[in-house]
């Protein structure tokens, strides 16, 4: 059985680009193997998140921003359309960015190639494990081990009564429109005129030129529609609100993402490390992984240079962002005030501060000049709720 230095279970989003920063530090000659079931050839999901322009945070190995050269789109400009806005906003110094799966794919596995210590193997993982030898895996009945297994692949119970369990599900279609009806320099990232259920409904168009964008309906929720609820949703859409003259669907995506407060162990074990959304990466109260992700495992890649471990340590008044979520899943779940209502007073009373409050950037004043545009009852009765189910568990 052969011993290696990192193995990392499960070659997506996280996998890929743990072993991405790998190769740009000086870890880049160390054993590595990546185990995933599927070969990541197809453009199977699109990953969208803003960030500063000039951004020089030192957070990366390299390079601040590693992926901008591969970049699908980006925009200066965003519209938002909420109960009583409809308008662009005011994104300061941030940009929001598209980055198509397949192209992410394609840029990693062409950099991990110059590595000969990289392997990829594709395999169904059975089992992870912490020996005292090291982490071990079994894929596809084969061992391996290694001195430490970064893991994306744990999947969380969701099934805690004291925590807030909701789903982000989406399904979205590539369309091209007869007529020329999309502003290529400014997408719509929420739209709220889609009917509300009792839910947090709403639709982003990402515009690739002014005849083709991609028309996606999300729902946060607690319950998965069928497949023609969200096909009716996407064509009464476009329907009502965009003047295609006729359109064509090219290309089609689904997915759900955790949207949980429950907590989740980054490190298990001594040998086993959780990465993604299996390591808690998810935001729980937007379903925002990609920024977070690449903020996480560089500061993992920078300890195990630094102290030879990945141990990644959170301040403890960092820790407050996870209250906020809870009590904003609270205020979602328990349906304490329309979700429509909510996102208009986020982005349209905090412009430039609400994107640095999403990426927990935030000083605590600022975080109360939030709160202050938001509805006071049905905050306070949700803080309130989610205390006693704290204390009760």
């Amino acid at each position: 059985m052969k011993k290696y230095d990192f193995i990392i279970a499960g070659g997506g989003m996280a996998g890929l680009s743990l072993a991405y920063y790998f190769t740009q530090s000086p870890l880049r000659d160390r054993s590595i193997l990546i185990l995933d079931r599927d070969p990541k050839t197809t453009n199977d999901r699109t990953w969208c998140f803003w960030e500063r322009n000039k951004e020089s945070s030192g957070r990366g190995l390299n390079d601040a921003k590693p992926f901008e050269s591969i970049l699908f789109r980006s925009w200066s400009r965003v519209s938002f359309h909420g109960t009583t806005y409809a308008d662009s906003l005011d994104m300061g110094h941030y940009q929001y960015k598209m980055l198509r799966g397949i192209d992410f794919y394609d840029f990693v596995h062409c950099e991990l190639a110059k590595h000969p210590t990289i392997e990829r193997k594709q395999a169904t993982i059975n089992r992870i494990k912490d020996t005292p030898q090291g982490g071990f895996v079994i894929a596809d009945d084969e061992p391996y081990i290694a001195d430490y297994v970064f893991d994306s692949t744990f999947l969380l119970k969701l099934d805690q009564p004291e925590n807030h369990n909701l789903l982000q599900h989406f399904k979205g279609w590539v369309i091209t429109t007869e007529k020329a009806c999309f502003n290529p320099e400014q997408p719509e990232i929420m739209d709220f005129r889609v009917n509300q259920c009792g839910d947090c409904r709403f639709v982003y168009v990402l515009p690739f030129d002014e005849k083709t964008a991609l028309v996606e309906f999300t729902l946060f929720n607690g319950k998965l529609l069928s497949d023609a609820e969200y096909d009716s949703e996407l064509h009464q859409y476009i329907s009502c609100f965009l003047e295609t003259g006729g359109y064509k669907v090219s290309e089609t995506e689904y997915g759900v993402i955790p949207m949980s407060d429950e907590s989740t162990q980054e490190n298990p074990s001594e040998h086993i490390v959780r990465i993604g959304t299996s390591g808690g990466y998810t935001k729980a109260s937007t379903g925002y992984t990609f920024q977070r992700t690449q903020r996480y495992l560089q500061s993992i890649v920078q300890n195990l240079i630094q102290t030879g471990k990945p141990l990644r340590s959170t301040p403890w008044f960092k820790k407050r962002f996870k209250l906020y979520d809870s009590i904003f899943l609270n205020v979602l779940e328990k349906h304490r005030h329309p979700a429509d209502d909510i996102f208009t007073r986020v982005y349209t009373k905090n412009p430039r501060r609400v994107f640095k409050f999403l990426d927990e950037d935030t000083r605590f004043v600022d975080e109360l000049r939030l709160f202050a545009t938001m509805p006071f009852a049905p905050f306070l009765r949700a803080f309130l709720d989610v205390l006693r189910k704290k204390i009760a568990g």
